[in-house]
């Protein structure tokens, strides 16, 4: 889950929005859920279905919120993420004495997170709609032991959502479209080609809808 387009731009402008993601991963409920923080975004894993949707409706919901009240569209970013289903190896789980040589190993190890769906979840953001969730193709067609798989190429975070995520998810579109049409009047200067920003008003329009 990440914001690259914020990297592009001035040190300032991406550290704000940098840690204010990561702000939102830290502070969602995560019980069995592991961050890990990169340059753009943050990896998260989970064992469970229910675990790692609970925190990413969260997540989006905070992130929404921060969209929603900025007033001026210079200081607005836009979030997506991908989500992926399979094996996975966490540093933390591989024994001491395989990195002891390390003069941090402890901190080694917890900031190590290997495996495919590391991969997939990173190519299926890349289909992400503004403020939403690309499913792999892995998490649509397999899921933790008890549970549904997803069957959907995007995940709505509106679903199952309380009160405050509902409000946050309605107040979106209108903000986004706003946002959009700042960014037309200016893609050349932002850096943000029209095609790009005609293409993410699409796939908000379908996401939302």
């Amino acid at each position: 889950m990440g914001t690259r387009a914020s990297m592009a731009t001035s040190l300032r402008t991406t550290a704000n929005f940098m840690f204010k993601l990561h702000i939102a991963a830290f502070q969602a409920p995560r019980e069995r859920v592991r961050i890990y923080p990169v340059m753009d975004g943050f990896y998260a894993a989970a064992p469970d279905k229910t675990g790692v949707l609970r925190f990413l409706r969260s997540v989006f919901a905070a992130l929404a919120d921060e969209f929603n009240a900025t007033e001026e569209n210079r200081f607005r970013f836009l979030i997506r993420g991908g989500l992926a289903f399979g094996p996975s190896v966490h540093g933390a789980d591989v024994p001491l004495a395989a990195c002891a040589a390390l003069p941090d190993a402890h901190g080694y190890r917890e900031s190590i997170l290997l495996g495919m769906p590391m991969v997939q979840a990173h190519q299926a953001e890349a289909e992400a709609p503004p403020f939403g969730l690309s499913v792999h193709e892995s998490a649509r067609a397999f899921a933790p032991t008890g549970e549904e798989p997803l069957h959907d190429r995007w995940w709505r975070w509106d679903e199952f959502g309380k009160e405050d995520v509902q409000l946050a998810w309605s107040s979106l579109e209108a903000n986004m479209k706003a946002y959009f049409d700042w960014c037309t009047e200016r893609s050349l200067r932002i850096g943000y080609p029209i095609d790009r920003i005609n293409a993410h008003q699409t796939m908000a329009a379908q996401y939302f809808a």
